[in-house]
Formats: structure tokens, C-alpha cells, sequence
């Protein structure tokens, strides 16, 4: 290796007369591996140039036919993959959950809260020509809070009680009470993407994102190509995404360790550190506030009988779950979903623990000789494996569980809120607001669990008003106890994002925000074929 002559390199570099691939190249031919050659160019305080171009594929685990770019209807996580591609929100989250600008440059809240100004950043268009206005924000909030709406959101955006325009570029938001997490909500929920005032679902898509969509057949595939005249020229390197989703985790695994696909928004656990040793793939674990649970309808029998719902939550050894499932990516729950990592986490609730006696002691109350477990890895990658431990543990508390293992197609369709027992996985939320309200508010499209408390509500709206961080905390801890104690969630670990692209991927980062690192690749990813 000829030292005088990589530092040759490195100041035809800096003259512009060579750029990194090249020198990549070249330094390989003097016996400098891309990784030592990389660090050569980041000691010498060269940037690495996203390189422009090239296909990108996608593989997120789920397909079915009710995929689709409404945001008021999206369920999935193929659906939310697109929704990042082709769309953008008002507001986005960092990597340190910081609320930043996204369509909104800037806003501001009055009267404690209650009212919020957002100004629109000017000269935005949508992917067909139509420039951005406030009336184009309007309508697509009001798509999730309008009469008749089963949008997941509607829970989260019902205190809006008027929106208005104030000339195109500036819209002014009335909430019932006040909210200090609003601006955090509309950049955190991909439910509230905008779209073109007046589109409706099987209109031509059209978003204001860094891709438009040119191909798409709900249960197949999608192709999105760059968008020209996207806002922010910096970024969307990549020409064209093609997105198909690949239940079965095997397969996904496969196919992206053959390169058939070059982004898996979830890997398994347990083959995490079998992927990480493969040169061509690169492995990105993440701390969040996903979860996973099993979710028994408070509304129907015979999950509504609060015994059986005792009985389930101490019937499993949560830490051998985490160990065998999770793999040192995870950490266990206590069946409530505000995540420790918040500051409103509760750690005062009493832990749920493994007691086949106290189990049993409960089930022999219900009077019933089994119960069924409806369960697929649609509903969470790790579904069937947890739920076989819940089924082994159960058993020697005396329980019998019998396991559904249904359909991976159209499980969210046909099975989930559904049956009185399933499994379910669910991506992390920012705040304590958006976890409870979103999921367990009575009334809520996505309450699963048909969890209905008056006093849970009251502490909901006290939360969002409250200022006060001690206050605040110990509302959520009262209601996360009233869950607890009574609900239906049984929810045994949080996860990490565990996520993995193959080695021609550059500049991909995980996020605790979302999967798919909250959409931040599809601005900021670029290929480098001498990597792959």
C-alpha cells in the first residue's frame, strides 16, 4: 500500500478531480478495504456526495387487498411505507423525537394551547402541478374528524373544533381544550398526511412528497418515482422505489440476503446476529416504544369476564419471552403502552408477573375448559413465538390455550377486533396523549380491546391540559393503573426496530419515532453499487 499515493488521492478528491467511488475503487487496488478506505475519507474530513439514482426495493411484512393511499384507512405497515414516499405532513419528528418543520415552517400556540397558527412553507406543489394552500390542509384533517369518519385518528384530531384559512399560505387551528402536544401529534401520525382538496380514495395519487406514485395493485406492488419538482431539492437521491410487502419473515429474510430486496422494515430477532455476519446486509437495531400484546375484547364474551383477563396476564414469565423472542432487543411490559422511555412512563404500577398460581386461581373462576388464541405473524413478527411460550407457561398453571394460527392474509380484515383473543403490534407513538387516546379512548376506530372507562377519558383531557411535569405524571400514572388493573391489553415487551438493508444502501438510520425509520430513508438513503 502506497501511502504518498492515497494522500495523492485524497487532494485530487478536495480539487474535484476524483470523487469518493473512485477513490474506493483505487484504493482497492492498492489493498485498502472499503471500510478502511471509508475512514480514510471521514479522518481527512472529505463528506461523502450522495450518489443520485438507481432502484430501490422495499419489503415491509404485509400484503392484502385493502392496501391502499388513503390516509384515512391505512392500517399496515405497507400502507405507512408509501404514505412516507408520497406524502408529507405538516410537521416531522428527528431522531430525538423533536418536532421539526415539514409543510408548516413555523407555528405558534394561544390561549393555552387551544389555538395554533401554522404557516405553510410557500411554492410547494403536488406531484400533478396543483400548489399547496391552507384549503388542501383543511380538507385532509377533516377527512379523519368528519361525520361518519372510522379513521384510526379521529380519536387524536376530534378536539379540533374549527380550522380556517387566513389567506393561502397560513392555517389557524381551534382545539376544545388545549393541547402543548399538538404540533408533535400531526408530525408523528402518518394518518395525517395531506392530500389535494377534493381527492377521495381511487382518485389518481397525489401527494407533495419526494415520490409519485406511477404503478400500484393493492396485495402486489407499487412503483413511486422521484418527484422533479419535490420542495426540498437536497433530498430523494433514489430514482424509483418499488414497494411489495412479504408476510412470511423467512422469505423476506431471503429474499433480502439475495438482493431481491434491499430494505426490510422487520427483521426477527432471533436471526439478527446470523444477518450481521453476512457482509452484503447491514443491521439497524433501535429502541422504541413499539409493542407487542394480546388483546381480549372487554365487550364480548368470554374475554369480558375481568377473571379471565387476571388470569392471562399472569400466566406468562415475560423476562423468557423478552429472552427467547426479543434476543437482547426488547424489554417487558406491564399492559400498559406508554413506553419506558417517556417521561411519563409509570414505574409505580406493580409489575405482572408470572404466577401460575394466582393464574389458575382466576381461570377456575371463569369456569371455562379452554380459550382460543386467534394469532398470526401479520400481526406482529413475533406473534406465533410469544404466543407458543404463553401457550407452554399457561399450561403448567393449569390453562388450556388453544392456537388459531390464521391466515397472514387479511388478518387485519378478518380476524383482528374480530374474535375476543388475537394478537397485535403496534408502532411507537411520541407521547403519552397519542399512545392512550389512539388506543384505548372509548369509541376510538382502533380501541381493539373495546376498553371503555369514563374516568380513563377525564384523565385523557387533564394530560393534554396539564403543564405541570410532576402533575402530568401522575395522571398518566392513575390512568395506566385503571388499565392495568381492569383492561384488556396484555401486553408482555416493548421492541427495538430492528430493521436491516443490504450493503449498496448508504446513509439509512433507524428511528424510535416509526418503522422504516420514520420515513427519513426516502429523503436521505442513496445507492453505492461499489459497497454492495
Amino acid at each position: 500500500m502506497s501511502k504518498q499515493q492515497l494522500d495523492w488521492m485524497i487532494d485530487e478528491i478536495r480539487a474535484g478531480r476524483l470523487d469518493r467511488r473512485e477513490f474506493i475503487g483505487r484504493a482497492g487496488q492498492l489493498g485498502v478495504g472499503v471500510a478502511a478506505a471509508t475512514t480514510m475519507l471521514s479522518s481527512a474530513g472529505i463528506a461523502e456526495t450522495p450518489i443520485k439514482g438507481g432502484e430501490v426495493r422495499v419489503g415491509p411484512e404485509y400484503t392484502g387487498a385493502e392496501e391502499t393511499y388513503d390516509p384515512t384507512k391505512m392500517t399496515n405497515s405497507t400502507d405507512i411505507q408509501r404514505a412516507y414516499q408520497v406524502y408529507n405532513r405538516l410537521t416531522n419528528l428527528d431522531r430525538d423525537m423533536n418536532v421539526v418543520p415539514n409543510l408548516a415552517t413555523e407555528w405558534e400556540a394561544t390561549n393555552q394551547a387551544s389555538e395554533w397558527t401554522f404557516k405553510l412553507r410557500e411554492g410547494v406543489e403536488f406531484h400533478d402541478g396543483k400548489t399547496l394552500t391552507a384549503d388542501d390542509v383543511i380538507y385532509s384533517l377533516n377527512e379523519h374528524i368528519k361525520e361518519g369518519s372510522e379513521s384510526p385518528s379521529k380519536p387524536l384530531l376530534a378536539p379540533i373544533v374549527d380550522m380556517r384559512a387566513d389567506g393561502p399560505n397560513v392555517v389557524k387551528i381551534t382545539l376544545d381544550s388545549g393541547n402543548a402536544d399538538f404540533p408533535v401529534t400531526l408530525g408523528h401520525d402518518y394518518h395525517t398526511s395531506i392530500v389535494k382538496e377534493g381527492w377521495k380514495d381511487g382518485d389518481p395519487v397525489v401527494g407533495t412528497g419526494p415520490y409519485r406514485v406511477v404503478e400500484f395493485t393493492p396485495g402486489l406492488a407499487s412503483v413511486a418515482e422521484k418527484n422533479g419538482n419535490y420542495w426540498n431539492p437536497d433530498a430523494g437521491h433514489v430514482s424509483t422505489f418499488i414497494t411489495q410487502g412479504i408476510p412470511d419473515n423467512a422469505a423476506r429474510s431471503s429474499a433480502l440476503q439475495a438482493g431481491d430486496i434491499d430494505i426490510d422494515i422487520n427483521i426477527e430477532p432471533r436471526i439478527t446476529s446470523l444477518l450481521g455476519q453476512n457482509p452484503g446486509v447491514q443491521v439497524y437495531s433501535t429502541a422504541s416504544g413499539s409493542w407487542f400484546a394480546w388483546i381480549m375484547a372487554t365487550d364480548r364474551a368470554p374475554t369480558d369476564d375481568l377473571n379471565l383477563r387476571l388470569a392471562m396476564k399472569h400466566a406468562v414469565d415475560r423476562n423468557v419471552v423478552v429472552d427467547k423472542v426479543m434476543v437482547g432487543h426488547g424489554r417487558i411490559g406491564n399492559d400498559f403502552p406508554v413506553n419506558p422511555g417517556l417521561p411519563t412512563y409509570c414505574d409505580a404500577i406493580p409489575q405482572h408477573n408470572y404466577d401460575p398460581e394466582k393464574a389458575k386461581w382466576h381461570w377456575d373462576k371463569t369456569g371455562l375448559s379452554s380459550i382460543e388464541l386467534a394469532v398470526s405473524n401479520a400481526a406482529h413478527s413475533n406473534a406465533i413465538d410469544a404466543s407458543t411460550i404463553l401457550q407452554e407457561h399457561a399450561r403448567e398453571a393449569g390453562i388450556p390455550i388453544e392456537l388459531n394460527r390464521v391466515p397472514d392474509d387479511g388478518y387485519w380484515s378478518h380476524t383482528w377486533m374480530q374474535v375476543p383473543f388475537c394478537a397485535t403490534g403496534w408502532n411507537s407513538r411520541p407521547t403519552a396523549d397519542a399512545i392512550l387516546t389512539i388506543s384505548l379512548a372509548c369509541g376510538g376506530s382502533w380501541n381493539e380491546t373495546f376498553w371503555c372507562n369514563e374516568r380513563f377519558d377525564e384523565l385523557l383531557v387533564m394530560g393534554r391540559l396539564e403543564t405541570d411535569d410532576a402533575r402530568r405524571l401522575e395522571i398518566y400514572c392513575e390512568a395506566c393503573t385503571l388499565l392495568h388493573d381492569d383492561g384488556g391489553l396484555f401486553l408482555p415487551f416493548f421492541t427495538n426496530y430492528i430493521e436491516a438493508t443490504t450493503s449498496r444502501i448508504q446513509n439509512y438510520h433507524g428511528s424510535p419515532a416509526f418503522a422504516g425509520g420514520a420515513g427519513w430513508p426516502y429523503e436521505e438513503i442513496w445507492i453505492d453499487e461499489s459497497k454492495a
